[in-house]
């Protein structure tokens, strides 16, 4: 006797979410498929024959729409896997798609993380911030801190003064100057630059602007 039972049914013109086991599993049966093969709510089904079904099927969907997310833009293979379980795709069906995108190069986590680590640095954020931004985009620790390594340090050094000259002029107007400098300080805290890294960008900023005068 099977155990396991769909207990929602939420179609669309796309197709179908069917939840099975009070949300113990929510599968995406796209309209061609569904046609095929329809489930109403109470119906009793083999969840592990159901997955071996819907897996080929499934299969050449997904992996089409995560070609056109990298048309986009790149990605790495965990925000790939991230939108195509946010589809509510199973978790083979993500598998197989990851591993034939990483077969055919279409993803690379490693060469990502690189690009994205220089583009962030470009964009005057910290070593602290570029780490967070990576691993949040599903890059490794260690992955991520070899992209950080790699990047250019007088680059990384140049965006951290242009950033704090831009932020002198914009407390230049603050009455307090020790409250200035720990405003200062704690915007370039959140755009992910350590103290002494912020530090010095500063006095290498006032002393440029002072030539400047």
């Amino acid at each position: 006797m099977n155990n396991d039972v769909v207990t929602a049914v939420e179609t669309s013109k796309k197709g179908a979410l069917v939840t099975v086991n009070h949300g113990q599993e929510v599968l995406y049966i796209s309209r061609e498929n569904w046609l095929e093969r329809r489930f109403a709510e109470g119906d009793e089904i083999d969840l592990e024959e159901l997955h071996q079904w819907l897996l080929p099927r499934q299969y050449p969907e997904a992996l089409n729409y995560a070609v056109s997310l990298l048309a986009l833009r790149g990605r790495s293979t965990g925000e790939l896997r991230k939108k195509l379980l946010e589809r509510h795709y199973m978790d083979d069906t993500a598998d197989m798609v990851i591993y034939k995108l990483e077969k055919e190069r279409f993803v690379d986590d490693e060469a990502f993380a690189r690009d994205y680590a220089a583009q962030l640095s470009r964009r005057k954020l910290g070593k602290k911030r570029i780490l967070m931004e990576l691993r949040h985009k599903g890059i490794p620790q260690d992955m991520a801190e070899e992209a950080i390594a790699a990047l250019d340090e007088e680059e990384t050094a140049d965006g951290a003064v242009e950033l704090a000259r831009k932020l002198l002029k914009k407390y230049s107007r603050e009455e307090d100057a020790r409250k200035a400098m720990q405003k200062l300080l704690a915007a370039m805290a959140r755009r992910g630059y350590g103290f002494d890294e912020a530090r010095q960008a500063v006095e290498t900023a006032m002393a440029s602007l002072e030539e400047e005068e």
